[in-house]
């Protein structure tokens, strides 16, 4: 047993992904699927991460791998399946970091920000190849609102809004009043996973990629839906984390592994889960998924000791600068996080530092 004080990576796993893990490491083969969590700016703790899974090409060794998301996980992957991801990527990241809000702006402003952020990484050149990729299956998750919820009108919309969070509090099936789920795919067919809990499944084609990009990142009430995507039902799409906020799916690899890098210990399934410290994955989500995370210590490292999220757009409203410089900070901080993670993975103890999903991290 190998042993480390003040780790800035931590590792969660079940008892099946300790015992695998403690017998024969973690292998690229054994990792079918690399989930991205919904969350904002906070995405910006895992580019060192993701740097590394490009750089290294970890991902696209020992055979064919889905690549989960939504909202900012969704676009995560998406840049990660681009014909030069190291470059999309890093796109992605300065456009989304230099977008520019303020009391100004309307849901019709922000999905034209956007719609640049996507443009920014997602060119004519990348579509064909993402559909057709050597390596990749993509799995991009977004809603189909109804009722009142696809409602062009604020008042309106935040009222559904309000009512399906009351609704969620009772069960989180209440959703499907006014939410239904939506996998956009490629590959030959749907996952097996995606018409479990309801909703469409839809093929992603060159005529809706985009739409599907937007759509995964429009926040309710925030941004525009977008309507009436190619191929899907008819309908306003919006961001997919409302239902698929963290890990809310159980992806079913066979026998291989689900690699989540996550920016906190705790998993929220849905969005509108977070006030709710109970509500976690099931047991069969979790089965097979390997959770990495940084650790409270990598944190204090951090600008402010903080983690970035949505409200530094307000907070530093009147000083744009100084949140660009704080989240360019944090991505150059989070090299650190895939510098511990090589170091792990090359001496083979990953396996010795999993913990149990119901084992808290010091």
């Amino acid at each position: 047993m190998v042993y480390l004080m003040k780790k800035l990576l931590l590792y969660k796993g079940s008892p099946y992904v300790q015992r695998l893990l403690r017998e024969e490491g973690l292998r690229p083969e054994r990792v079918q699927v690399f989930a991205g969590p919904a969350g904002g700016p906070k995405w910006f703790v895992s580019v060192g991460f993701d740097r590394y899974l490009m750089r290294t090409g970890f991902l696209s060794r020992g055979g064919r791998k889905q690549l989960c998301g939504a909202s900012a996980g969704g676009w995560r992957c998406l840049a990660m399946a681009c014909r030069n991801p190291s470059d999309a990527y890093e796109s992605l990241r300065v456009a989304y970091s230099r977008n520019v809000f303020n009391e100004t702006d309307t849901p019709e402003t922000v999905a034209r920000a956007l719609k640049s952020n996507v443009d920014a990484f997602l060119s004519d050149e990348d579509i064909p190849f993402i559909l057709d990729h050597p390596h990749f299956d993509l799995a991009i998750h977004a809603i189909r609102s109804r009722s009142l919820a696809a409602s062009a009108k604020k008042p309106v919309e935040g009222a559904a809004l309000a009512i399906t969070a009351l609704l969620n509090a009772v069960h989180p099936m209440g959703m499907r009043l006014f939410y239904e789920r939506a996998v956009f795919y490629s590959g030959k067919s749907a996952p097996t996973w995606a018409g479990r809990s309801g909703g469409c499944a839809v093929p992603l084609t060159e005529r809706n990629i985009r739409q599907t990009a937007l759509a995964t990142g429009s926040l309710p009430y925030i941004v525009s839906g977008v309507k009436d995507i190619p191929a899907a039902p008819p309908g306003v799409y919006r961001d997919g984390g409302l239902i698929n906020y963290q890990l809310n799916e159980d992806y079913q690899p066979g026998d291989g592994l689900t690699l989540f890098f996550h920016y906190q210990e705790r998993i929220v399934p849905g969005w509108f889960d977070k006030p709710f410290r109970r509500r976690i994955p099931t047991p069969a989500a979790l089965e097979r998924t390997l959770q990495v995370y940084p650790s409270r210590e990598f944190v204090r490292m951090l600008p402010n000791c903080r983690i970035p999220d949505r409200h530094d757009f307000i907070t530093y409203v009147n000083d744009p600068e100084k949140r660009i410089a704080i989240w360019d900070e944090v991505c150059e901080t989070s090299e650190l996080l895939a510098e511990e993670f090589a170091a792990d993975l090359k001496a083979g103890v990953i396996g010795d530092y999993v913990k149990n999903f119901s084992e808290p991290n010091p």
